[in-house]
């Protein structure tokens, strides 16, 4: 026997299993599975077995000590007794002496008893008279493991082999986070040290289902008290008697929805239903807007296989195997603070943002704050409405506007809830329980006067208390003080401003490096990890234990939150913002000059690698950083090259690059940012009219580009005018403006022959020959090809990507009707060399309508449903491959209902008609098909001839003859009404310029040869 009275473990992740063998082998193998797969060292006695028999109780008593943790099973039979007069003078077997001796040391104890109605076999069951005796007197004495505050300690009962594997892994999951926050605990006696077991990088492993998972955990800066009347709305929401899968708890921020929907979902969800196949826990204010990432967390939650499996899979993909599990199985969901996926937080500062700007505007264009900026996450959100028998809870400052009719009223299948503040009572209960004590009835009117019993601010307020010098924790004195509570006058404000008026009190009341630090984090855009929170140490020289003491003051007041599973540091959005919009210019230097140097010497991959947001996550903390900062022309060099060329040619993440690039152009996006090289600005307002232009933002897009153009022409910047003009026509095409598309791409390659750049002229000689095939000018088309082939395609990564002219040239083909298997395949291989994700999913479209006019439907709808796929996930919606997915899966009898489809994809904001016609009439409404034929006509005529859509505009006069129905006659181009561009004439004299200059020059060298 060991003679400490209570060593410590000497393997901390170590857990020892105690049970007998023989009739538990497959209890066992599952425990351990589950124990390993929580990443902790399974202690048992499989591998102690060379030791000799004389020494089992030793050894098995060691194993204890060893562990962190003690996990018992006990079935129907009691097991093998050491016999020892000295150290087991009552004759136990060895499991009940290893439970006691767990118990005695303090160990958190997890006790699994078998149920009477388990099945066995007779052989399983203690026949022994005296050992059945003792065996029933060990079970009663494990039943009676009563819970200690300052233990860990599990006690279930099973019946069959499946339930104990279930209340194994949720009860292991558990014990992982109670060590893991004693973890915590000895980093913080020892602040000189880094945290130990911590690998911020590794994340924690997913419990299985139905034990409760949380990514990230909640962390709660105060003991959840009240909401009776709220907690009864989920009791009944959760019963499956109620028709709304969706429950949404609206308030502004502070209220404690995630406060509310934490304590519910983790203590009391189970008591009202018991048959949840598992429940998931997604907070969007650790993780950002990314609905793609709670959806992989959730499948790899569900289905049991790891996140990196779902990880490159984006929104629309997940979503579908996401409803799937959610229509079969009743799933607990929660999105916690949803309001980040919505346009009015598509911005640098969503973590700052406060809630009296939201929901007023759209810093990106005329878009509905309270929809998605992504289009597939309000398709999703939709769904979640008729994802019964799952339940989801959503917490959101605004209303998601996809769950509200045009009445703003909830649409079916989901409960809209707002939440108060607390009730006097229960408010004045979170105040004393911070450590207050005073007169009831003034506390409470106090609270109600001052804060409305917000519940952040009614933290926040006895952090006040007790942090007030002359009398600690004392309301009443510091209530009368004019120093202290008394120099709080808050009586004509609403809500929102005194929970701001009173933050800022405390915030003021810090001292000087508490504030640095708190300041600082309110910087990131998420939370901060150990080697992040050492880099912002505001002490300097850097000291650990000063830093501890700080983070602890912070702590205590309710201002900084501490989640030790994650082991990250993190402030509440309102702190967050009103901490970062409190600081002074050159607070904001200091501070952030620590984000920037820290986020900056991270090694990454190389950006043209990127495949997925996380991949560039270092390089956007530094530019949205430099931002906060002020500091727009070193923003500007982080964001230039490398970084925009992932976001755009990798990831087609246009929302974010247009978020990135908003604070760029305070005035607008028509006006170039000031304070930069005009160059840069020229740069980035071509970046932003891009995206803009991905993203149907047209008109915002040629203001930007057209601003841009100028600046351009007074710099002389030539090649970046080439580059715009090419955008700018790229924008024309897509408002049907050919002619003067082709006006902007003839200006261009007029430009570039002047520039004698060849990587220049290739790319406009490309350009114009796409736009000939467009015209279905076959000829010129062709003419053009066999001066383009020979160019070669090695041009600089700006001016050409792999693929592309194969692309163009099958496009070519395909118009031809001569188009084959190889030109795509090449053009596929070469794209994806280059990680050209745009080209590759035109391909994917342009192979899936090969395909369908071949009448290979099965063949085409798998292309196809790349291509909608792809669009899908970076926020796109190709209506085009859409229409002819649908049309493919149609003919392969794949279609639920061809007319609901057919309905919605004729009520996109751009739908492509042809198709549609196509759809409608095998549906076998011939009025619907002649409606989409004669629009796909009228479309397809554009500007007029010679500036038309050829291949549609044959398409569409065969669907029309086939109908029945007259060819429309429409006018054709006729030049003089069609008005020249703001900046043409400019453009043009510049152009001339250039050439007379050539010309002068080319003459001069003439006559000198002469």
């Amino acid at each position: 026997m060991a003679t400490e009275t209570n060593p410590a473990p000497t393997n901390f992740k170590g857990v020892m299993v105690s049970s007998t063998f023989t009739d538990l082998k497959q209890h066992r193998a599952a425990l351990i599975q589950c124990i390993d797969g929580q990443e902790f060292k399974s202690v048992v006695m499989e591998n102690d077995s060379a030791r000799p028999v004389a020494d089992v109780l030793d050894s098995s008593l060691q194993m204890v000590h060893k562990a962190s943790a003690y996990i018992g099973v006990v079935s129907h039979k009691y097991g093998q007794i050491p016999e020892c007069s000295e150290r087991n003078p009552d004759r136990h077997s060895l499991t009940e002496l290893e439970f006691n001796e767990a118990r005695r040391l303090k160990r958190p104890v997890l006790i699994f008893i078998m149920g009477d109605d388990h099945p066995i076999t007779v052989s399983d069951i203690e026949g022994n008279a005296a050992k059945k005796k003792k065996l029933k007197a060990f079970r009663e004495n494990a039943k009676r493991l009563k819970p200690d505050s300052s233990v860990h300690r599990v006690y279930a009962i099973f019946e069959t082999l499946d339930e104990f594997k279930e209340k194994a892994s949720q009860s292991i999951a558990e014990l992982r986070r109670h060590l893991d926050e004693q973890d915590a605990l000895v980093a913080a006696a020892s602040p000189n040290a880094a945290p130990p077991n911590v690998d911020p990088n590794k994340p924690v492993p997913i419990p299985a289902p139905p034990a409760f998972y949380a990514e990230p955990p909640y962390i709660g800066s105060h003991q959840f008290v009240g909401r009776k009347a709220q907690l009864e709305i989920l009791n009944d929401w959760a019963a499956p008697a109620d028709s709304h899968p969706v429950l949404l708890f609206e308030a502004i921020g502070g209220t404690g929805k995630s406060m509310l929907t934490w304590e519910w979902t983790t203590r009391q969800a189970t008591a009202v239903r018991e048959d949840w196949a598992g429940r998931f826990w997604y907070s969007f204010y650790e993780r950002g807007a990314l609905m793609s990432d709670f959806c992989g967390h959730a499948l790899a939650y569900i289905t049991g296989q790891p996140f990196d499996d779902f990880r490159k899979m984006k929104t629309h993909e997940l979503a579908e195997l996401l409803l799937h599990h959610l229509t079969a199985r009743p799933w607990l969901i929660v999105l916690d603070g949803l309001e980040r996926v919505l346009v009015a937080y598509h911005r640098i500062d969503a973590a700052q943002l406060a809630d009296e700007e939201a929901g007023t505007s759209d810093e990106i264009a005329d878009r509905d704050p309270c929809a998605a900026i992504r289009p597939e996450d309000d398709e999703l959100l939709r769904a979640l409405a008729g994802a019964a028998p799952s339940r989801a809870l959503l917490t959101s400052r605004l209303p998601p506007r996809v769950l509200l009719n045009s009445a703003s009223q909830p649409i079916p299948g989901v409960l809209r809830e707002r939440l108060p503040g607390l009730r006097p009572p229960d408010a004045e209960a979170l105040f004393c329980g911070c450590g207050v004590s005073g007169d009831s009835k003034a506390i409470q009117t106090y609270l109600q006067e001052h804060c409305d019993c917000h519940p952040l601010v009614t933290g926040v307020l006895a952090g006040l208390v007790t942090g007030y010098l002359p009398d600690r924790g004392n309301f009443d004195t510091w209530a009368a003080d004019p120093n202290g509570g008394g120099q709080l006058n808050l009586a004509d404000l609403d809500l929102i401003q005194k929970r701001n008026h009173i933050l800022k009190a405390a915030m003021e009341a810090l001292d000087e490096k508490s504030r640095q630090l708190l300041s600082t984090l309110a910087l990131l855009s998420e939370a901060a990890d150990y080697p992040a929170l050492c880099a912002l140490n505001p002490h300097n020289p850097p000291n650990m234990t000063k830093l501890q003491e700080t983070v602890a003051n912070l702590e205590r007041r309710g201002l900084l939150q501490y989640d030790p599973h994650t082991k990250r540091h993190d402030l509440h959005p309102v702190v967050c913002g009103l901490a970062a919009g409190g600081l002074q210019h050159e607070e904001k230097e200091r501070y952030g000059q620590r984000v920037v140097d820290h986020f900056s010497q991270q090694s990454h991959s190389p950006y043209e690698e990127a495949e997925t947001l996380d991949d560039l996550r270092d390089g956007l903390h530094v530019v949205r950083t430099l931002l906060q900062m002020g500091r727009h022309q070193q923003a500007c060099d982080g964001y230039r090259g490398d970084l925009a060329g992932a976001l755009h040619f990798n990831l087609e993440a246009h929302a974010e690059t247009l978020s990135l690039l908003r604070p760029f152009f305070p005035q607008g996006w028509a006006t170039l940012p000031s304070g930069l090289n005009e160059r840069h600005g020229g740069y980035l307002a071509t970046a932003a009219g891009i995206a803009l232009n991905h993203t149907g933002e047209f008109k915002r897009a040629f203001a930007v580009n057209s601003a841009a153009l100028l600046a351009g022409l007074r710099n002389e910047d030539w090649r970046g005018l080439r580059v715009l003009l090419f955008n700018i026509s790229t924008g024309l095409a897509t408002e049907n403006r050919l002619a003067k598309q082709e006006c902007c791409l003839l200006l261009a390659l007029d430009l570039a022959a002047q520039l004698k750049d060849e990587a220049d002229i290739f790319r406009i000689r490309l350009d114009r020959f796409a736009q000939l095939v467009q015209f279905g000018q076959w000829t010129k088309a062709e003419a053009l090809w066999q001066q383009l082939d020979p160019m070669g395609r090695d041009w600089r990564r700006g001016v050409y990507r792999p693929g592309d002219a194969e692309y163009y040239y099958a496009q070519y083909s395909f118009c031809k009707r001569d188009l084959t298997k190889e030109h795509l395949d090449h053009a596929e291989q070469l794209a994806k060399t280059g990680n050209d994700r745009a080209t590759i999913r035109g391909l994917h479209n342009l192979r899936g309508r090969w395909r369908q006019e071949q009448g290979r439907y099965e063949l085409a709808a798998e292309s196809l449903h790349e291509a909608v796929r792809m669009a899908r996930e970076v926020g796109q919606v190709d209506a085009g491959a859409e229409a002819r997915f649908a049309l493919a899966k149609i003919h392969l009898d794949q279609l639920t209902d061809p007319r609901q489809e057919a309905e919605r994809l004729a009520n996109a904001k751009n739908p492509a008609h042809i198709p549609l016609a196509e759809l409608w009439l095998v549906i076998g409404d011939c009025e619907q098909a002649k409606k989409h034929a004669l629009a796909a006509y009228k479309w397809a005529w554009a500007d007029g001839e010679p500036y038309v859509h050829r291949y549609e505009l044959n398409q569409s006069h065969a669907l029309l003859e086939k109908l029945g129905v007259e060819i429309p006659k429409l006018p054709p181009y006729d030049p003089d009404k069609d008005e020249k561009l703001p900046w043409e004439d400019e453009v043009v004299a510049a152009i001339d310029k250039l050439r007379a200059e050539n010309e002068a020059k080319q003459a001069a060298e003439e006559s000198q040869e002469e």
